[in-house]
C-alpha cells in the first residue's frame, strides 16, 4: 500500500436532454497530492470535459461542445472545486495519521520526441515531447536550442490520466529547423535521479540515386561510347 493521493468521486449520475436523445454520464472527481496540488475534473462519458483552474479562478471547458443536459459548470463546477480543497486535504491528513509509515508512491516518466511534419530546412515545424507513465502529476519541461534554453514557441498541455493511475503530459515547441541546429527537451520529475533528455536535429539529405543506379548509368555510357567509336572506325575503314 502506498499513500500518495486521495481521490474522491464527488457526484455521479446520468442526464438526458430528452427521451429521444442519448443519455450522458457525468461526474466530478477531485484529488489532492502530497506535494500540495489539488485537481478537480468534470468527466462526461469518460472524457474530461472541464477542469478547475485555480490560478484563473474558473472552470476551463476542455471539449468543443458540452451536452446541453449537463449543468452549468462555470458556476456550480468552480464552487464545488473550491469546497473540495479543504475537504480533500483533511481526508489526506487523516490518512497520514492512520498509517504514518506508508511510503509515498513515485513513478519515473519515460519520454519520447517527434515532429508534426517531416523535417525540412527553413520550413516551420513543431516538436512534441511526451512524458508518460509518471506519478505524482508534477513535472517540468525545458527546451534548448544548441544548448541554450528557449521559451518562445513553447506550449505545455495539461496533465492527462492513464488507465494505470499514472499521468502523461505533452510539451510542444514551434520552431524553424536549420541544418546544424540541435533542439533538445529535458524532463525533470521527483522520481528521477537526474533529468531525462531527448534531442532532434535535421537529418542530412542524401541523394535519391542509389550506388547501383550510378554504376549502371556509368556502364551504359561507356558501352554507348564504345559502340559509337566502333561505328566511327567502321565507316572510316578504307575499301
Amino acid at each position: 500500500m502506498t499513500l500518495s493521493a486521495i481521490t474522491l468521486l464527488v457526484f455521479t449520475g446520468a442526464v438526458s436532454a430528452s427521451a429521444a436523445k442519448s443519455i450522458h454520464d457525468f461526474h466530478y472527481t477531485y484529488g489532492c497530492y502530497e506535494h500540495g496540488e489539488v485537481r478537480v475534473d468534470v468527466v462526461v462519458d469518460d472524457d474530461v470535459a472541464a477542469y478547475a483552474d485555480f490560478s484563473k479562478d474558473e472552470v476551463v471547458i476542455a471539449i468543443p461542445h458540452l451536452p446541453r443536459s449537463v449543468p452549468d459548470l462555470k458556476k456550480r463546477g468552480y464552487a464545488l472545486a473550491e469546497a473540495s480543497i479543504a475537504h480533500c486535504h483533511s481526508v489526506l491528513g487523516k490518512a497520514r495519521k492512520a498509517d504514518p509509515g506508508v511510503p509515498i508512491r513515485q513513478d519515473a516518466p519515460d519520454i519520447s520526441m517527434h515532429t508534426r511534419y517531416e523535417g525540412e530546412d527553413g520550413v516551420v515545424n513543431t516538436l512534441f515531447c511526451l512524458a508518460n507513465h509518471f506519478y505524482p502529476p508534477s513535472i517540468n519541461f525545458t527546451w534548448t536550442k544548441n544548448g541554450v534554453e528557449v521559451t518562445e514557441g513553447v506550449s505545455n498541455l495539461r496533465y492527462r490520466h492513464n488507465s494505470d493511475g499514472t499521468f502523461h503530459r505533452i510539451s510542444s515547441l514551434s520552431f524553424t529547423p536549420r541544418e546544424g541546429d540541435v533542439h533538445s527537451c529535458r524532463v525533470e520529475h521527483r522520481a528521477l535521479h537526474r533529468p531525462l533528455a531527448r534531442s532532434w536535429e535535421l537529418a542530412e539529405r542524401r541523394s535519391s540515386v542509389s550506388p547501383a543506379a550510378v554504376f549502371f548509368g556509368g556502364s551504359l555510357v561507356l558501352c554507348l561510347m564504345g559502340i559509337a567509336a566502333g561505328a566511327f572506325f567502321f565507316i572510316k575503314k578504307p575499301n
